[in-house]
């Protein structure tokens, strides 16, 4: 499943941050499609767990969430696309928190499709050169305190 699958189902459901809950196989009971992806991390959980000999019961919590910045509140200068983050959090029955995070850009495949169907209409002679512009590929690094609104989280003062 590609991101911008995922991010063209959030557009129509008007939600832009979401959290699978790897532990509870019965999360988005009303969402067939969000449950079948949170089956699926679950599974790579199991998968994971099973690498490091550790089961299901040793975890408390374990959750992805996953923003995106539709209104450009991180990323105001994004030239095309729009800045996601996804984070993974364990959380162990000792209470002990292990996390990880990582972003990119993204553009909900409907646009995508849309934007593609255009470009190939055109003439030729009218593309636009590929491969004259220059863009980074490397994302400027972003603090989760700054990306906290992206997932609703209240700024501590």
């Amino acid at each position: 499943m590609a991101i911008g699958v995922l991010y063209t189902h959030c557009f129509s459901l008007g939600e832009f941050s979401l959290t699978f809950d790897l532990l509870n196989r019965n999360s988005f009971i009303n969402d067939e499609f969000l449950k079948q992806i949170n089956n699926k991390f679950s599974s790579y959980l199991d998968d994971y767990l099973a690498i490091h000999k550790k089961k299901r019961e040793d975890l408390i919590e374990a959750v992805i969430k996953i923003a995106f910045d539709k209104d450009h509140k991180i990323s105001a200068g994004t030239l095309y696309g729009d800045y996601f983050q996804v984070r993974v959090i364990l959380v162990d029955s000792c209470t002990r928190t292990f996390s990880r995070y990582n972003d990119g850009y993204c553009v909900a495949h409907t646009h995508w499709i849309k934007q593609r169907n255009y470009i190939d209409s055109l003439p030729i002679e009218d593309h636009p050169l590929i491969g004259n512009y220059n863009f980074s590929l490397n994302l400027s690094p972003k603090s989760l305190e700054i990306t906290d609104v992206l997932f609703n989280i209240p700024k501590v003062l």
